[in-house]
Protein backbone atom coordinates (compact mmCIF):
# COMPACT_ATOMS: atom_id res chain seq x y z
CA UNK A 1 0.00 0.00 0.00
CA UNK A 2 1.69 3.24 -1.14
CA UNK A 3 -1.00 5.78 -1.90
CA UNK A 4 -1.13 7.54 1.50
CA UNK A 5 -4.79 8.65 1.38
CA UNK A 6 -6.36 11.11 3.81
CA UNK A 7 -6.87 9.75 7.29
CA UNK A 8 -10.56 9.05 6.89
CA UNK A 9 -10.33 7.50 3.41
CA UNK A 10 -9.37 3.85 3.04
CA UNK A 11 -6.51 3.18 0.63
CA UNK A 12 -7.62 2.32 -2.88
CA UNK A 13 -6.77 -1.32 -3.35
CA UNK A 14 -8.30 -4.17 -5.31
CA UNK A 15 -11.52 -5.56 -3.89
CA UNK A 16 -9.74 -8.81 -3.11
CA UNK A 17 -7.85 -7.00 -0.35
CA UNK A 18 -11.14 -6.95 1.57
CA UNK A 19 -11.05 -6.47 5.30
CA UNK A 20 -7.27 -5.95 5.48
CA UNK A 21 -7.49 -2.98 3.12
CA UNK A 22 -10.25 -1.37 5.18
CA UNK A 23 -8.15 -1.76 8.30
CA UNK A 24 -4.97 -0.28 6.77
CA UNK A 25 -6.10 3.32 6.56
CA UNK A 26 -3.55 6.13 6.71
CA UNK A 27 -4.84 7.04 10.18
CA UNK A 28 -3.97 3.62 11.56
CA UNK A 29 -0.67 3.35 9.69
CA UNK A 30 0.39 6.79 10.92
CA UNK A 31 0.15 5.86 14.56
CA UNK A 32 3.57 6.17 16.16
CA UNK A 33 2.79 3.41 18.65
CA UNK A 34 2.24 0.96 15.78
CA UNK A 35 5.57 1.79 14.14
CA UNK A 36 7.45 1.54 17.43
CA UNK A 37 5.73 -1.74 18.31
CA UNK A 38 6.45 -3.34 14.93
CA UNK A 39 10.06 -2.13 14.98
CA UNK A 40 10.80 -3.49 18.46
CA UNK A 41 8.94 -6.78 17.91
CA UNK A 42 10.71 -7.53 14.62
CA UNK A 43 14.12 -6.62 16.03
CA UNK A 44 13.55 -8.71 19.15
CA UNK A 45 12.54 -11.65 16.95
CA UNK A 46 15.72 -11.25 14.91
CA UNK A 47 17.98 -11.09 17.97
CA UNK A 48 16.14 -13.99 19.65
CA UNK A 49 16.33 -16.15 16.53
CA UNK A 50 20.04 -15.44 16.28
CA UNK A 51 20.64 -16.18 19.97
CA UNK A 52 18.55 -19.36 20.08
CA UNK A 53 19.17 -20.92 16.67
CA UNK A 54 22.67 -19.85 15.72
CA UNK A 55 24.46 -18.23 18.69
CA UNK A 56 27.89 -19.18 17.32
CA UNK A 57 27.22 -17.54 13.95
CA UNK A 58 28.65 -14.06 13.79
CA UNK A 59 28.55 -13.58 10.03
CA UNK A 60 31.29 -11.38 8.69
CA UNK A 61 31.81 -9.64 12.02
CA UNK A 62 34.25 -12.26 13.32
CA UNK A 63 36.17 -11.90 10.05
CA UNK A 64 36.32 -8.13 10.56
CA UNK A 65 37.58 -8.71 14.11
CA UNK A 66 40.34 -11.08 13.03
CA UNK A 67 41.42 -8.77 10.23
CA UNK A 68 41.66 -5.74 12.51
CA UNK A 69 43.46 -7.79 15.16
CA UNK A 70 46.10 -8.85 12.61
CA UNK A 71 46.55 -5.42 11.05
CA UNK A 72 49.56 -4.74 13.25
CA UNK A 73 51.35 -7.63 11.52
CA UNK A 74 50.05 -7.35 7.96
CA UNK A 75 49.76 -3.57 7.75
CA UNK A 76 46.80 -1.49 6.54
CA UNK A 77 47.65 -2.06 2.86
CA UNK A 78 46.98 -5.80 3.30
CA UNK A 79 43.97 -5.55 5.61
CA UNK A 80 40.47 -6.17 4.23
CA UNK A 81 41.68 -5.50 0.69
CA UNK A 82 38.24 -6.34 -0.73
CA UNK A 83 36.85 -3.18 0.90
CA UNK A 84 37.72 0.49 0.39
CA UNK A 85 40.22 1.77 2.93
CA UNK A 86 37.68 3.86 4.92
CA UNK A 87 36.03 0.59 5.99
CA UNK A 88 39.14 -0.26 7.99
CA UNK A 89 38.89 3.05 9.83
CA UNK A 90 35.22 2.37 10.47
CA UNK A 91 35.90 -1.11 11.82
CA UNK A 92 38.50 0.20 14.25
CA UNK A 93 35.66 1.80 16.27
CA UNK A 94 34.15 -1.47 17.61
CA UNK A 95 37.70 -2.76 18.08
CA UNK A 96 38.45 -0.05 20.65
CA UNK A 97 34.96 0.21 22.13
CA UNK A 98 34.71 -3.58 22.41
CA UNK A 99 37.83 -3.91 24.52
CA UNK A 100 39.77 -5.87 21.86
CA UNK A 101 37.59 -8.97 22.46
CA UNK A 102 35.46 -10.82 19.93
CA UNK A 103 32.36 -10.74 22.14
CA UNK A 104 32.76 -7.01 22.74
CA UNK A 105 33.42 -6.38 19.05
CA UNK A 106 30.26 -8.23 17.97
CA UNK A 107 28.17 -6.47 20.62
CA UNK A 108 29.32 -2.98 19.63
CA UNK A 109 28.98 -3.74 15.92
CA UNK A 110 25.41 -5.04 16.21
CA UNK A 111 24.36 -2.17 18.50
CA UNK A 112 25.90 0.29 16.06
CA UNK A 113 23.90 -1.10 13.10
CA UNK A 114 20.72 -1.25 15.19
CA UNK A 115 21.13 2.42 16.11
CA UNK A 116 21.60 3.29 12.44
CA UNK A 117 18.49 1.28 11.57
CA UNK A 118 16.45 3.04 14.25
CA UNK A 119 17.75 6.47 13.18
CA UNK A 120 16.69 5.91 9.58
CA UNK A 121 13.26 4.68 10.69
CA UNK A 122 12.88 7.84 12.77
CA UNK A 123 13.91 9.97 9.77
CA UNK A 124 11.27 8.33 7.59
CA UNK A 125 8.67 9.00 10.27
CA UNK A 126 9.65 12.64 10.73
CA UNK A 127 9.88 13.52 7.02
CA UNK A 128 7.23 11.30 5.45
CA UNK A 129 4.16 13.50 5.85
CA UNK A 130 0.99 11.47 5.29
CA UNK A 131 3.22 8.65 3.98
CA UNK A 132 5.31 8.45 7.14
CA UNK A 133 3.62 5.32 8.45
CA UNK A 134 3.88 3.53 5.11
CA UNK A 135 7.55 4.49 4.65
CA UNK A 136 8.62 3.59 8.20
CA UNK A 137 6.69 0.30 8.21
CA UNK A 138 8.04 -0.71 4.82
CA UNK A 139 11.61 -0.21 6.01
CA UNK A 140 10.88 -1.95 9.32
CA UNK A 141 9.33 -5.02 7.69
CA UNK A 142 11.85 -5.14 4.86
CA UNK A 143 14.89 -5.17 7.16
CA UNK A 144 13.11 -7.54 9.53
CA UNK A 145 12.64 -10.05 6.72
CA UNK A 146 16.36 -10.01 5.94
CA UNK A 147 16.95 -11.31 9.46
CA UNK A 148 20.25 -11.37 11.40
CA UNK A 149 22.22 -10.83 8.18
CA UNK A 150 21.15 -7.18 8.26
CA UNK A 151 23.06 -6.62 11.51
CA UNK A 152 26.10 -8.81 10.82
CA UNK A 153 27.22 -7.09 7.61
CA UNK A 154 28.13 -3.57 6.53
CA UNK A 155 25.54 -3.28 3.76
CA UNK A 156 22.85 -1.55 5.78
CA UNK A 157 25.18 1.47 5.99
CA UNK A 158 25.25 2.40 2.27
CA UNK A 159 21.53 1.62 1.99
CA UNK A 160 20.71 4.11 4.74
CA UNK A 161 23.15 6.72 3.40
CA UNK A 162 21.50 6.52 -0.04
CA UNK A 163 18.06 6.96 1.53
CA UNK A 164 19.22 9.87 3.67
CA UNK A 165 20.83 11.53 0.64
CA UNK A 166 17.50 11.53 -1.23
CA UNK A 167 15.67 12.91 1.78
CA UNK A 168 18.29 15.67 2.12
CA UNK A 169 17.70 16.65 -1.50
CA UNK A 170 14.02 16.87 -0.59
CA UNK A 171 15.02 19.18 2.27
CA UNK A 172 17.15 21.22 -0.16
CA UNK A 173 20.42 20.16 1.49
CA UNK A 174 22.07 18.96 -1.70
CA UNK A 175 25.65 19.49 -0.56
CA UNK A 176 25.16 17.24 2.45
CA UNK A 177 23.34 14.73 0.25
CA UNK A 178 26.38 14.52 -2.01
CA UNK A 179 28.64 14.10 1.02
CA UNK A 180 26.59 11.09 2.16
CA UNK A 181 26.94 9.49 -1.27
CA UNK A 182 30.70 10.03 -1.01
CA UNK A 183 30.70 8.35 2.39
CA UNK A 184 28.65 5.48 1.00
CA UNK A 185 31.22 4.97 -1.75
CA UNK A 186 33.86 4.82 0.97
CA UNK A 187 32.07 1.82 2.50
CA UNK A 188 30.98 0.06 -0.70
CA UNK A 189 32.13 1.36 -4.06
CA UNK A 190 28.75 1.06 -5.81
CA UNK A 191 27.16 4.20 -4.25
CA UNK A 192 29.58 6.25 -6.38
CA UNK A 193 27.24 5.45 -9.28
CA UNK A 194 24.32 7.14 -7.49
CA UNK A 195 25.50 10.75 -7.40
CA UNK A 196 23.96 11.74 -10.79
CA UNK A 197 20.54 11.00 -9.26
CA UNK A 198 21.05 13.90 -6.83
CA UNK A 199 20.36 16.41 -9.56
CA UNK A 200 18.34 19.11 -7.85
CA UNK A 201 15.71 21.55 -9.03
CA UNK A 202 18.32 24.16 -9.96
CA UNK A 203 21.89 24.32 -11.27
CA UNK A 204 22.98 25.52 -7.85
CA UNK A 205 21.66 22.46 -6.03
CA UNK A 206 23.06 20.17 -8.71
CA UNK A 207 26.49 21.77 -8.31
CA UNK A 208 26.28 21.51 -4.53
CA UNK A 209 25.49 17.77 -4.74
CA UNK A 210 28.37 17.14 -7.12
CA UNK A 211 30.72 19.21 -4.96
CA UNK A 212 29.69 17.39 -1.81
CA UNK A 213 30.30 14.00 -3.43
CA UNK A 214 33.63 15.01 -4.96
CA UNK A 215 34.93 16.72 -1.83
CA UNK A 216 34.05 13.82 0.48
CA UNK A 217 35.33 11.22 -1.97
CA UNK A 218 38.51 13.21 -2.57
CA UNK A 219 39.28 13.48 1.13
CA UNK A 220 38.74 9.73 1.58
CA UNK A 221 41.02 9.01 -1.39
CA UNK A 222 43.79 11.26 -0.04
CA UNK A 223 43.50 9.69 3.40
CA UNK A 224 43.63 6.18 1.91
CA UNK A 225 46.74 6.93 -0.14
CA UNK A 226 48.46 8.58 2.79
CA UNK A 227 47.73 5.67 5.14
CA UNK A 228 48.04 2.62 2.90
CA UNK A 229 49.43 3.66 -0.49
CA UNK A 230 47.93 4.07 -3.95
CA UNK A 231 47.53 0.35 -4.57
CA UNK A 232 44.86 0.21 -1.88
CA UNK A 233 42.55 2.32 -4.06
CA UNK A 234 42.19 -0.40 -6.69
CA UNK A 235 42.44 -3.50 -4.51
CA UNK A 236 38.61 -3.88 -4.15
CA UNK A 237 38.27 -3.83 -7.95
CA UNK A 238 41.06 -6.37 -8.37
CA UNK A 239 39.46 -8.58 -5.74
CA UNK A 240 36.08 -8.36 -7.43
CA UNK A 241 37.51 -9.17 -10.87
CA UNK A 242 39.13 -12.35 -9.60
CA UNK A 243 36.00 -13.89 -8.12
CA UNK A 244 34.14 -16.80 -9.67
CA UNK A 245 30.41 -17.44 -10.13
CA UNK A 246 28.75 -17.09 -6.74
CA UNK A 247 25.95 -19.59 -6.13
CA UNK A 248 23.36 -16.91 -5.40
CA UNK A 249 24.00 -14.93 -8.57
CA UNK A 250 21.19 -14.81 -11.12
CA UNK A 251 23.70 -16.27 -13.61
CA UNK A 252 24.22 -19.30 -11.36
CA UNK A 253 20.51 -20.18 -11.27
CA UNK A 254 20.67 -22.69 -14.12
CA UNK A 255 23.81 -24.54 -12.90
CA UNK A 256 22.45 -24.61 -9.34
CA UNK A 257 19.12 -26.02 -10.54
CA UNK A 258 20.82 -28.70 -12.66
CA UNK A 259 22.99 -29.61 -9.67
CA UNK A 260 19.91 -29.84 -7.42
CA UNK A 261 18.27 -32.45 -9.67
CA UNK A 262 21.45 -34.54 -9.69
CA UNK A 263 22.59 -33.80 -13.23
CA UNK A 264 25.95 -32.59 -14.48
CA UNK A 265 29.23 -32.49 -12.59
CA UNK A 266 29.34 -29.62 -10.12
CA UNK A 267 31.21 -28.60 -7.00
CA UNK A 268 30.27 -25.87 -4.55
CA UNK A 269 33.19 -24.57 -2.51
CA UNK A 270 34.24 -21.53 -0.54
CA UNK A 271 36.87 -19.67 -2.48
CA UNK A 272 39.74 -17.54 -1.21
CA UNK A 273 37.48 -14.54 -1.86
CA UNK A 274 35.29 -15.44 1.15
CA UNK A 275 32.49 -16.45 -1.24
CA UNK A 276 30.69 -19.72 -1.95
CA UNK A 277 31.06 -20.39 -5.67
CA UNK A 278 29.97 -23.08 -8.09
CA UNK A 279 32.26 -24.89 -10.52
CA UNK A 280 31.51 -27.46 -13.18
CA UNK A 281 29.60 -28.07 -16.40
CA UNK A 282 29.00 -24.85 -18.33
CA UNK A 283 29.85 -22.59 -15.39
CA UNK A 284 32.65 -20.81 -17.24
CA UNK A 285 30.21 -19.80 -19.98
CA UNK A 286 27.78 -18.34 -17.45
CA UNK A 287 30.63 -16.55 -15.68
CA UNK A 288 31.82 -15.03 -18.97
CA UNK A 289 28.28 -13.97 -19.84
CA UNK A 290 27.98 -12.30 -16.43
CA UNK A 291 31.21 -10.35 -16.99
CA UNK A 292 29.96 -9.11 -20.36
CA UNK A 293 26.56 -8.25 -18.88
CA UNK A 294 28.22 -6.31 -16.05
CA UNK A 295 30.11 -4.09 -18.49
CA UNK A 296 26.92 -3.62 -20.51
CA UNK A 297 25.07 -2.76 -17.31
CA UNK A 298 27.52 0.04 -16.50
CA UNK A 299 27.02 1.37 -20.01
CA UNK A 300 23.25 1.33 -19.60
CA UNK A 301 23.50 3.15 -16.26
CA UNK A 302 25.62 5.91 -17.81
CA UNK A 303 23.30 6.20 -20.82
CA UNK A 304 20.20 6.43 -18.63
CA UNK A 305 21.69 9.16 -16.45
CA UNK A 306 22.86 11.13 -19.49
CA UNK A 307 19.38 10.89 -21.02
CA UNK A 308 17.82 11.98 -17.73
CA UNK A 309 20.08 15.03 -17.48
CA UNK A 310 19.71 16.04 -21.13
CA UNK A 311 15.96 15.68 -20.94
CA UNK A 312 15.75 18.95 -19.06
CA UNK A 313 13.64 17.93 -16.04
CA UNK A 314 13.61 15.33 -13.33
CA UNK A 315 11.62 14.86 -10.17
CA UNK A 316 12.75 13.50 -6.83
CA UNK A 317 10.61 10.44 -7.36
CA UNK A 318 12.47 9.82 -10.62
CA UNK A 319 15.76 10.18 -8.72
CA UNK A 320 14.65 7.49 -6.27
CA UNK A 321 13.60 5.22 -9.12
CA UNK A 322 16.96 5.69 -10.82
CA UNK A 323 18.81 4.78 -7.62
CA UNK A 324 16.80 1.57 -7.28
CA UNK A 325 17.39 0.93 -10.99
CA UNK A 326 21.17 1.24 -10.54
CA UNK A 327 21.12 -1.21 -7.62
CA UNK A 328 19.07 -3.81 -9.48
CA UNK A 329 21.17 -3.53 -12.65
CA UNK A 330 24.32 -4.12 -10.58
CA UNK A 331 22.79 -7.13 -8.81
CA UNK A 332 21.28 -8.78 -11.90
CA UNK A 333 24.29 -8.41 -14.18
CA UNK A 334 27.03 -9.30 -11.72
CA UNK A 335 28.49 -12.76 -11.15
CA UNK A 336 28.31 -12.19 -7.40
CA UNK A 337 25.22 -11.84 -5.25
CA UNK A 338 25.31 -12.14 -1.49
CA UNK A 339 22.11 -12.05 0.61
CA UNK A 340 23.06 -8.73 2.21
CA UNK A 341 22.98 -7.03 -1.20
CA UNK A 342 19.19 -7.11 -0.98
CA UNK A 343 19.48 -4.46 1.74
CA UNK A 344 20.66 -1.97 -0.90
CA UNK A 345 17.10 -1.77 -2.22
CA UNK A 346 15.59 -0.63 1.07
CA UNK A 347 16.99 2.88 1.44
CA UNK A 348 16.01 4.31 -1.97
CA UNK A 349 12.60 2.59 -1.95
CA UNK A 350 11.79 3.91 1.53
CA UNK A 351 12.89 7.39 0.38
CA UNK A 352 10.62 7.05 -2.67
CA UNK A 353 7.66 6.52 -0.33
CA UNK A 354 8.58 9.76 1.45
CA UNK A 355 9.28 11.72 -1.73
CA UNK A 356 6.05 10.47 -3.33
CA UNK A 357 4.13 12.55 -0.82
CA UNK A 358 5.72 15.89 -1.77
CA UNK A 359 3.60 18.25 -3.89
CA UNK A 360 6.32 18.53 -6.53
CA UNK A 361 6.15 14.80 -7.10
CA UNK A 362 2.45 14.08 -6.71
CA UNK A 363 1.57 12.78 -10.17
CA UNK A 364 -0.81 10.43 -11.93
CA UNK A 365 -2.01 7.04 -10.73
CA UNK A 366 0.47 5.02 -12.87
CA UNK A 367 3.33 6.02 -10.55
CA UNK A 368 1.32 4.82 -7.53
CA UNK A 369 0.82 1.45 -9.19
CA UNK A 370 4.48 1.19 -10.20
CA UNK A 371 5.73 2.12 -6.74
CA UNK A 372 3.34 -0.36 -5.16
CA UNK A 373 4.66 -3.09 -7.44
CA UNK A 374 8.28 -2.21 -6.58
CA UNK A 375 7.48 -2.36 -2.84
CA UNK A 376 5.73 -5.71 -3.23
CA UNK A 377 8.62 -7.20 -5.20
CA UNK A 378 11.20 -5.90 -2.74
CA UNK A 379 9.35 -7.46 0.20
CA UNK A 380 8.99 -10.73 -1.72
CA UNK A 381 12.71 -10.75 -2.55
CA UNK A 382 13.60 -10.18 1.11
CA UNK A 383 11.26 -12.96 2.29
CA UNK A 384 12.69 -15.49 -0.17
CA UNK A 385 16.25 -14.42 0.64
CA UNK A 386 15.92 -15.26 4.33
CA UNK A 387 14.52 -18.69 3.41
CA UNK A 388 17.56 -19.32 1.24
CA UNK A 389 20.03 -17.75 3.68
CA UNK A 390 20.49 -18.50 6.47
CA UNK A 391 17.59 -20.98 6.86
CA UNK A 392 18.30 -23.23 3.89
CA UNK A 393 21.99 -22.58 3.34
CA UNK A 394 23.38 -25.89 4.62
CA UNK A 395 21.62 -28.22 2.14
CA UNK A 396 22.16 -25.63 -0.59
CA UNK A 397 25.93 -25.50 -0.22
CA UNK A 398 27.18 -28.70 1.43
CA UNK A 399 27.28 -32.37 0.48
CA UNK A 400 24.68 -33.54 2.97
CA UNK A 401 22.87 -36.84 3.36
CA UNK A 402 19.54 -37.99 4.76
CA UNK A 403 16.66 -35.59 5.17
CA UNK A 404 18.93 -32.58 4.62
CA UNK A 405 19.70 -33.87 1.14
CA UNK A 406 15.97 -33.87 0.38
CA UNK A 407 15.87 -30.14 1.11
CA UNK A 408 18.41 -29.20 -1.55
CA UNK A 409 15.92 -29.05 -4.43
CA UNK A 410 13.25 -27.04 -2.54
CA UNK A 411 15.84 -24.54 -1.28
CA UNK A 412 17.32 -24.25 -4.77
CA UNK A 413 13.85 -23.55 -6.15
CA UNK A 414 13.49 -20.79 -3.53
CA UNK A 415 16.83 -19.35 -4.68
CA UNK A 416 15.79 -19.47 -8.34
CA UNK A 417 12.41 -17.90 -7.49
CA UNK A 418 14.19 -15.10 -5.60
CA UNK A 419 16.43 -14.43 -8.61
CA UNK A 420 13.39 -14.47 -10.90
CA UNK A 421 11.76 -11.80 -8.73
CA UNK A 422 14.91 -9.67 -8.95
CA UNK A 423 14.83 -9.93 -12.76
CA UNK A 424 11.11 -9.12 -12.70
CA UNK A 425 11.88 -6.06 -10.59
CA UNK A 426 14.43 -4.98 -13.20
CA UNK A 427 11.80 -5.27 -15.94
CA UNK A 428 9.36 -3.17 -13.88
CA UNK A 429 12.02 -0.53 -13.34
CA UNK A 430 13.05 -0.48 -17.00
CA UNK A 431 9.47 0.22 -17.99
CA UNK A 432 9.17 2.90 -15.32
CA UNK A 433 12.43 4.59 -16.34
CA UNK A 434 11.38 4.48 -19.99
CA UNK A 435 8.08 6.14 -19.08
CA UNK A 436 9.89 9.33 -18.07
CA UNK A 437 12.80 9.14 -20.53
CA UNK A 438 10.99 8.34 -23.78
CA UNK A 439 10.75 11.19 -26.30
CA UNK A 440 7.59 13.25 -25.98
CA UNK A 441 5.28 13.51 -29.01
CA UNK A 442 5.96 16.55 -31.15
CA UNK A 443 3.99 19.57 -30.01
CA UNK A 444 3.65 18.30 -26.43
CA UNK A 445 6.12 20.12 -24.25
CA UNK A 446 7.04 19.19 -20.74
CA UNK A 447 4.91 20.79 -18.08
CA UNK A 448 7.08 22.83 -15.71
CA UNK A 449 7.49 21.50 -12.19
CA UNK A 450 6.07 23.66 -9.42
CA UNK A 451 9.53 24.55 -8.10
CA UNK A 452 10.62 25.80 -11.54
CA UNK A 453 8.22 28.70 -11.18
CA UNK A 454 9.54 29.84 -7.86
Amino acid sequence: MTQCPPADVPAAEPASSGRITRLLTADRLNRGELVVLVWFVTRLIIIAAWALLAPSSKGDVSYYFRSIAQMGLSGPAETLVEYPMPVVWLLLVPWYLGGHTLAGYVFVFVCWILILDAAFTWTLWRTGGRCRGVAALFWTVFVGLIGPTAYLRLDLIPAVLAGWALILVLRRRSGWAGALIGLGAGVKLWPALLWPALRGDSHRHTLLAATGTAATGGLLVLGSVAWAGGGRLVSPLVWQAGRGLQIESAWASVPMLIRAVGRGDYAVTQSRFQAVEIWGTGVSAFSFAASVAAFAGYGVIVAVFVAWWVRGRGSLLEACVLMVFVVVVLVVTDKTFSPQYVLWLGGPIAAALVVRETPADRSAAPDDARLRRVVQLAVGIAALTVLEFPIGYVPLTRDVTGWLALLRLPVTLVLVARNALVVWLLVVLIRWVWSFLRPMPRGRGLAPRPEDSR
